[in-house]
Formats: C-alpha cells, sequence, structure tokens
C-alpha cells in the first residue's frame, strides 16, 4: 500500500503534488490545510484524512486532532504536533504507548524528518507550501508491506 503524506499546503495546492501523489492508494494530510478544496481536489486521486493543524477551524475541516489507522495491517498514528523524537511532546508519549503504532506521522515545524526511533518511522513530510526555513516545498510518501512500513521525502 502505498500513501502520500502532507502537511502544511497553507496558500497553494501545488501541482507537483497532485503528480507526486498520483497512484497513492491513500493520502494523509498532517494538518494547516489553507483550503478544504485542497482536500477536494487531492480526492479525486484517492480517499483523504487528516488532522487539523494550529491554522485549523475544526468547523472548517473534517478532520479531527489526533487520527489512527489501526486498519492497514500496521498502526499508523497522525497528529499535527509530535515535537521530535529526542524531545516528544507529552501527548506523543501517551498515544505512543497507548497505540504502539509502526509509524508517527506529524506535520508541525515544517522541516522534513524521515527517521527510525526504536521501532517506529517518524515521519514529517515537511510544509509542501516550502513555509519553512530553508524555503524547500517536500511531502512523503509511506509504503506499508506487511507488517514493515518504509517512507521517503519527495523535493517538489
Amino acid at each position: 500500500m502505498w500513501v502520500g503524506v502532507l502537511a502544511d499546503t497553507r496558500d497553494a495546492l501545488d501541482s507537483r503534488i497532485m503528480q507526486a501523489f498520483e497512484g497513492m492508494d491513500y493520502i494523509l494530510h498532517c494538518g494547516n490545510i489553507g483550503s478544504l478544496s485542497y482536500v477536494e481536489q487531492l480526492s479525486h486521486l484517492s480517499p483523504i484524512n487528516g488532522v487539523l493543524g494550529d491554522d485549523d477551524s475544526p468547523e472548517d475541516y473534517p478532520f479531527e486532532t489526533t487520527l489512527f489507522r489501526g486498519d492497514w495491517g500496521v498502526p499508523i498514528l497522525v497528529r499535527h504536533e509530535a515535537g521530535s523524537p529526542s524531545k516528544p511532546d507529552a501527548a506523543i508519549l501517551t498515544l505512543l504507548e497507548e497505540y504502539k503504532p509502526k509509524a508517527l506521522l506529524f506535520g508541525a515545524g515544517g522541516e522534513a524528518m524521515n527517521a527510525t526511533v526504536g521501532k517506529c518511522l517518524w515521519l514529517n513530510p515537511g510544509s509542501a507550501s516550502g513555509r519553512n526555513p530553508a524555503g524547500l516545498a517536500t511531502v512523503g510518501i509511506l509504503e506499508i508491506d506487511g507488517a514493515s512500513v518504509r517512507a521517503e521525502i519527495i523535493r517538489l
């Protein structure tokens, strides 16, 4: 199974995202969406779900603050804020203990990260809009193969 992962679309949905996510089985948005029309456009490629970012209003988007996908053969946890592997948010520590995910997908901070910590893959796809210190627009691709997961960061 192939999952497109993105965050921080904010200003515009770059056409390169649509190209990168063509053929994905699913898309997960890690928050700071910008416009609900972006979710609608991406839904034409494949089913989409995600979480609210700190700039997203619950009244405007059909997402929650935490998403747990346990029906893909491996547990996947999605949350906007996570901290970092060396300094995780307290809420993330609780969620990691509760769900024991194979992958944690998150979007805050804008800098892409693909790291395995213990038995959990930490994936921040970075900023799809390029609104980060480096000014790079990036997304992530998550591959789920049986009980294993791997990810890569795609520079747009």
